[in-house]
């Protein structure tokens, strides 16, 4: 029997989408597809857990093309897509611009198109497509220019998704900065962040399902971006 209102997460298997993953089979008890480019620890955690997980590059379009497919076999229906699923490059990375593109661009585009059907089937009154961006679009970087304005467009891209298909699936971008630091982080660079941001806490990644799920349960938020950066663009 196929998943019905499944949570469909790209990128899953560690850090925030693995988080999200977790409190949507924990706490709200949806089922859950995610998608996972390596394997990891919490990638077996998740399936442990009876989440469906599906190995993807997402910079392959025939792999993008084989995990729609894979996703409309598992799934009857959806009631939400979030697009979590990233990678970070510098510009001197061989292919880093068309790589990022593939994944922020690309691939939430393709997705959109090709699963509004599973999100329609959904017997929930919201129904909801959520992709993560980044608050540091709006200050740019001189060397993460692919990344920057392949997130920019991933956010723009939610804007344009709100009005086309309005009123039936709401579409709305969350927009990190600091969220949570990597383990091999020096205590240097961890306070020069923090320094940053009015706030100056590291809040973890609850901060942001938190935001998922408000996005998820307002019935009169759509084409929308919701910060998360404890003030830091000021």
């Amino acid at each position: 029997m196929k998943l019905k209102n499944a949570i469909l997460i790209t990128g899953a298997g560690q850090r925030i989408g693995l988080h999200l993953a977790k409190q949507f089979l924990l706490e709200k008890d949806y089922p859950v597809i995610f998608s996972f480019r390596n394997g990891k620890p919490g990638v077996d955690e998740l399936k442990k857990l009876g989440a469906h997980g599906v190995q993807v590059d997402f910079t392959d379009a025939k792999q993008r093309a084989a995990f729609i497919q894979e996703v409309g076999e598992l799934a009857g229906s959806l009631r939400a897509i979030v697009h979590n699923a990233s990678i970070w490059l510098d510009d001197e990375v061989d292919n880093s611009f068309e790589q990022q593109w593939q994944v922020h661009v690309n691939t939430p585009y393709e997705l959109n198109r090709s699963l509004t059907p599973l999100l329609r089937a959904s017997d929930s009154a919201l129904k909801d497509i959520i992709s993560l961006s980044d608050a540091g679009i709006e200050r740019g970087s001189a060397s993460q220019i692919g990344y920057c304005a392949s997130k920019a467009a991933l956010q723009n891209m939610t804007r344009s998704f709100a009005q086309a298909l309005a009123p039936d699936i709401k579409v709305n971008d969350i927009a990190p900065g600091l969220i949570m630091f990597n383990d091999q982080d020096e205590a240097g660079y961890r306070e020069k962040r923090l320094q940053k941001s009015l706030l100056g806490i590291e809040p973890g990644p609850q901060v942001v399902f938190d935001a998922v799920n408000y996005l998820m349960n307002s019935p009169y938020s759509t084409g929308t971006t919701l910060t998360l950066d404890g003030g830091r663009r000021f």
